[in-house]
């Protein structure tokens, strides 16, 4: 099976690069320094060749460098004997280009699954503690890069539930009512939604199993963890759903039910994990869970994901971040990012693991 692998990386006022360099090896790579050196904005960029947008700002343009007129983040990308060079540049109030092979995509989402890519970092925790919009677009973002039927159903139930909501809002602010005009969205919603569901159903089913082995990997067989999908829809068709709200959308002025409000339950012995999970548990359950992506998208696409391990090492003891190492470097794997504050461990480390591993030290210079 073949690898997805950044062999080269220029940044141009991308964050807090005014102007950097990288040649990467094609297997582990490390980035070391201290807090603020850019290490992690780094990743942000070959995150940001794979899925054309930042992991962590949803505006562009909060990765443009402070007081700088725009950002460049280009690289070269091989899988097997093919190189493709890809190309994102933003200049303040301008549309965002984004090329391959020096061509434009008809639209952004063309690009997804073409170079996939697997992010762990400590922001992952959101997805425990924050609400289900976090964990949607986790799953979602897992599904598009495979299923572009399931990507091209987003977006088009996006676009009818926005307008649903409109028409709701312009009812109660009118004191009027049309069920001809609604129902027109509501066949739309009910003709999308069906794909939607039925496809991050199917992945949790599929994905399940593959976070119970690697979480059993990070914490022993003794600790039972789960994944369910919680929705409103498994039991009733939307149509149905939505016949039934319709009193309490009118009166909330948007829609309540549908895909948009689904959600995953993470548990462990059967209970919420964030209600009975410490915080090494759960940090080990968000690295399973993102281990268990690239299980899943390296079966679904036929290659490698490039992995991304963002200062994972915070509360794992020296023999599992080791181990973890080790993990990772085995075939199973491809290309390899990891950040750490600690570069004579990380060297060590690293080198003792692989002996093609680089080591990038972004410390100033004093």
């Amino acid at each position: 099976m073949q690898d997805v692998i950044l062999q080269d990386l220029r940044l141009v006022h991308f964050k807090n690069h005014a102007q950097a360099d990288f040649v990467f090896s094609p297997k582990l790579n490390a980035l070391v320094g201290s807090n603020g050196a850019g290490k992690t904005t780094v990743l942000d960029a070959v995150h940001v060749l794979c899925m054309t947008r930042s992991y962590f700002h949803s505006t562009d343009s909060h990765c443009i460098q402070f007081d700088a007129p725009f950002f460049v983040a280009e690289g070269t990308m091989e899988v097997g004997d093919t190189q493709t060079p890809v190309y994102c540049g933003l200049k303040r109030g301008e549309k965002k280009a984004f090329k391959a092979d020096d061509a434009e995509y008809p639209r952004l989402a063309d690009h997804l699954g073409r170079f996939p890519v697997v992010m762990i970092s400590p922001s992952d925790r959101d997805l425990i503690t924050e609400g289900s919009e976090a964990r949607r677009k986790f799953m979602d973002g897992v599904i598009a890069q495979s299923n572009k039927a399931f990507l091209d159903a987003l977006i088009q139930y996006n676009r009818a539930l926005s307008q649903r909501n409109a028409l709701l809002k312009y009812f109660a602010a009118n004191r009027t009512f049309d069920a001809a005009m609604l129902e027109l969205y509501d066949s739309q919603l009910c003709q999308w939604a069906p794909i939607i569901h039925d496809a991050r159903k199917a992945f949790i089913e599929d994905f399940e199993p593959r976070l119970k082995h690697y979480y059993a990997w990070m914490a022993g067989e003794s600790e039972a963890v789960g994944i369910a999908f919680k929705s409103a829809m498994l039991d009733q068709p939307l149509d149905e759903l939505l016949a039934e709200k319709l009193s309490k959308d009118r009166v909330l002025q948007y829609t309540s039910v549908g895909p948009h409000r689904e959600d995953l339950v993470f548990t462990l012995h059967g209970e919420p994990l964030q209600r009975v999970g410490s915080q090494g548990q759960q940090k080990s359950y968000v690295v399973a869970l993102k281990l268990a992506v690239f299980d899943a998208l390296k079966e679904a696409l036929g290659i490698k994901p490039i992995l991304l391990l963002d200062d994972i090492f915070d509360k794992l003891d020296a023999r599992r971040v080791e181990g973890l190492i080790r993990l990772v470097n085995e075939h199973h794997f491809g290309q390899i990012f990891i950040t750490d504050t600690h570069p004579e461990r990380t060297a060590l480390m690293v080198k003792e693991v692989n002996e093609e591993a680089k080591v990038f030290d972004l410390s100033p210079i004093s």
